[in-house]
């Protein structure tokens, strides 16, 4: 009998009844298959590298085709994959009318081709968005985590998550990350520095992608915003109170609602790699944090093992990663290299045949769940573009942080402007971020694109590049500037293609810098580009000072992958307004801002500093208040939460309630509309270990018009108010718990709640 009461069909082995329990299927399947088979299911291979793009029509390589047919990789990466990194292009990629078609393909010759027909288990990139052509460009992780929206978040998770519909099954997002450290380059991957925003918006981008279908992978496990000098896949340095109580937080909070895939990462904590940590992957990832889903490696992390010494050889480097609890390999070129690192262990007899049933295992778990056996194929729907187009500008627009306005925005519109900056038109690539598929000029709307929108008299410079130090620019950038009613200056980072550098991608996407790089490429931000320094590259900081001596009235635009040093632009600029990388639609999303269109409302996700010393200069301190240097001021520039607005806002009747819940009236006292984002801290007294000095307990955006009052209402986890011990088990909360609201000013009436012993009283 079934698990349902019902017969099993007898005419089909069992791990093709649907109506028995998974676990049957799993050992049934594992019964039938040879060890190929089964380390081939532990592959991955390079989707993007194995077809040719003929006119309209993709072919896939015959060794592909021959390879799959005897052993199938269990998993496919990247076949719509479009970048530097992989060649693709709108001439050589996968466009979406093809996407269903080609999926299916693959598909077909591991269902129909193969002695058992187990199915491909299909998987993109997303971190902003889908990594493919033809899809929307959403900002990166800091433009994302300046929003403070959980419900945006969540939506964007559905939108991505449609993609299963044209044979995605698993995209690698949400990115769990902690950002703490500006100098690392994937910082603009990143929601924010605070483990609760990124718990908040991860979670919300992680149900909305399982809401639509498609199987979030959660990444990097773990600490990697922590990086020793901010160099990427360097060691990060942090206690097991650190680990517990923050960098596992955003993934504690999805594997709870059951994710079912993690990817773990390149670097090593106290001197074990993530890859190959059996206390981080087995005792804690699968034992305290209950994960029993399937772990795949990040791009060459396992031959990091070998390469760095920490194993001898591949197989003991491949052994040492199974035998932690990382069943998947990176990525593979071609059909056969997938599984031949597991192999390799197997045969060396360094892993046992249990050792690699119990990888295998999972992964066919996870396929057998997704329906993938009895749904194989891709339907194919139609996206709705206006509908992707309309929520991406709405996410760039809700992302711009207004640093600084001394009474310069917004701008009237019948102005003439000058329009000047590296990133201000002419490469559009400078104002998407890392992993963004190429796009199309008519899909992107730049700043220069959007003044014009609202101004009639434009005029146009470039005035240097991101990183050149030609200034040969300069000339044209001073004369239209001394000729405009008011001067836009667009600066900041690139995350564009590298040119002219020796890097080394064989251990996969994470691309280190080996040589020179050529200055005049704009790129300085990025995966594997980290820096040293956090000034604004090139001779950007002489063309603000340059044009600011000719400018009548200055507004400076920063479109940047990481917080830089933004002191002497923000002191003598009459306008600051910080997009991040804004995404496609960020320009028409700035140019709104700028003349008044659009209220800006991001609040920073990260802190500013003042200096590349500072550093750390995260939230997450002890002291409210940070000592001086000698040479230099102790605290942030801008701290996290940071943002103005054209309107003022004004809080009062602060309350909290037993059941786990704030609440605080907002007025806006303005007149104009305008969003507020409501945040409520936290602190702790006599806990008995040393806490932030105040820990961001929940927060929620809100719309308000001139002279509205909203009452907001704020649910809060009270579990916060305790935390995790050295070993990982949960304290119960003690000492004395203050909480309070960010510009409330009846803070004194709210309230001390005491909070003693193992439970919560008083609250």
């Amino acid at each position: 009998m079934t698990k349902k009461g019902r017969p099993s069909d007898p005419s089909k082995p069992a791990y093709r009844n649907p109506s028995l329990p998974t676990e049957v299927r799993v050992r049934d399947l594992l019964s039938r298959m040879t060890i190929g088979e089964k380390c081939a299911q532990l592959g991955k291979l390079r989707g993007f590298q194995t077809f040719d793009r003929v006119g309209d029509s993709i072919v896939i390589h015959q060794d592909t085709v021959v390879g799959m047919a005897t052993n199938c990789p269990g998993t496919i990466y990247g076949i719509l994959r479009a970048d530097w990194w992989s060649g693709r292009n709108w001439q050589t990629g996968v466009t979406p009318e093809m996407a269903a078609e080609v999926f299916n393909a693959y598909q077909r010759i591991a269902v129909e081709n193969t002695r058992l027909g187990i199915p491909v288990f299909f998987v993109e990139e997303a971190p902003h968005g889908l990594m493919a052509l033809g899809e929307p460009v959403y900002p990166t992780g800091l433009g994302l985590g300046s929003t403070f929206d959980v419900e945006l978040m969540r939506r964007i998770g559905r939108q991505i998550g449609r993609a299963r519909s044209r044979g995605v099954h698993c995209v690698y997002a949400p990115i769990l990350d902690i950002a703490q450290e500006p100098r690392w380059s994937r910082c603009e991957e990143c929601f924010g520095e605070d483990p609760e925003l990124v718990a908040a918006l991860g979670f919300a981008e992680f149900e909305g992608l399982r809401e639509s279908g498609v199987e979030p992978c959660l990444k990097h496990y773990v600490g990697g915003g922590l990086a020793e000098g901010g160099h990427n896949t360097a060691s990060a340095h942090f206690g097991t109170r650190e680990l517990f109580n923050e960098q596992l937080r955003p993934f504690r909070r999805c594997i709870s609602a059951g994710a079912r895939h993690l990817m773990c990462t390149y670097h090593d904590i106290d001197g074990e790699p993530c890859t190959g940590s059996r206390f981080l992957l087995t005792d804690v990832l699968r034992g305290q944090l209950g994960f029993d889903g399937f772990v795949t490696a990040d791009g060459g992390a396992i031959q990091l093992l070998n390469s760095r010494g920490i194993a001898a050889s591949m197989p003991q480097a491949a052994a040492l990663a199974l035998k932690a609890g990382c069943d998947g390999e990176s990525g593979s070129k071609t059909v056969v290299e997938c599984g031949s690192v597991m192999r390799g262990a197997f045969d060396a007899g360094l892993v046992s045949m249990d050792d690699i049933d119990s990888a295998v295992g999972r992964i066919l778990k996870l396929k057998f769940d997704m329906g993938l056996f009895e749904h194989p194929y891709a339907r194919g729907d139609a996206p709705d573009r206006a509908a992707d187009k309309a929520l991406a500008l709405e996410a760039s627009r809700k992302s711009l942080v207004l640093i600084e306005n001394r009474d310069a925005l917004p701008l009237e519109r019948g102005l003439s402007v000058a329009v000047i900056g590296p990133n201000a038109d002419d490469k559009i690539m400078n104002q998407l971020g890392d992993y963004t598929a190429p796009q199309r000029r008519v899909d992107v709307v730049t700043v220069l694109d959007g003044v014009k929108v609202f101004a009639s008299r434009v005029a146009y410079a470039k005035g240097c590049g991101i990183r050149s130090k030609k200034t040969d620019g300069f000339a044209e950038a001073e004369l239209i500037a001394s000729g405009a009613d008011v001067t836009v200056l667009v600066l900041g980072g690139s995350s564009s293609p590298y040119a002219g550098v020796t890097q080394s991608d064989a251990l996969g996407g994470a691309t280190i810098v080996t040589g020179k790089e050529d200055e005049e490429n704009d790129k300085d931000s990025g995966e594997g580009t980290d820096r040293s320094t956090l000034g604004y590259s090139g001779v950007q900081e002489e063309l603000f000072r340059a044009v600011r001596a000719k400018a009548k009235k200055l507004v400076v635009v920063l479109i940047q992958g990481r917080p830089l040093v933004v002191d002497e632009i923000a002191a003598k600029a009459d306008a600051v307004l910080l997009a991040w990388y804004p995404g496609a639609m960020g320009g028409q999303a700035v140019a709104e801002a700028l003349y008044g269109e659009v209220n800006p409302s991001g609040r920073l996700p990260v802190s500013i500093p003042h200096s590349v010393g500072q550093l750390p200069v995260h939230s997450g301190g002890y002291a409210a208040n940070r000592p001086r240097y000698l040479d230099g001021p102790g605290d942030a520039a801008y701290p996290f939460g940071y943002g103005l607005s054209y309107t003022t806002f004004a809080y009062s009747g602060l309350e909290v309630s037993a059941a786990d819940e704030a609440s605080v009236s907002v007025t806006n006292t303005g007149s104009r509309d305008g969003d507020e984002i409501v945040r409520l801290y936290f602190s702790v007294r006599g806990s008995g270990r040393q806490r932030p000095h105040r820990e961001l307990l929940a927060f929620k955006r809100v719309s308000l018009k001139p002279g509205e009052t909203r009452r907001v209402t704020l649910p809060f986890d009270r579990r916060l108010f305790g935390g995790y011990g050295r070993d990982g088990a949960y304290e119960p909360p003690h000492g004395e718990v203050s909480i309070w609201v960010d510009g409330c000013k009846d803070r004194a009436a709210l309230s001390s709640l005491a909070v003693r012993g193992k439970a919560c009283e008083g609250i």
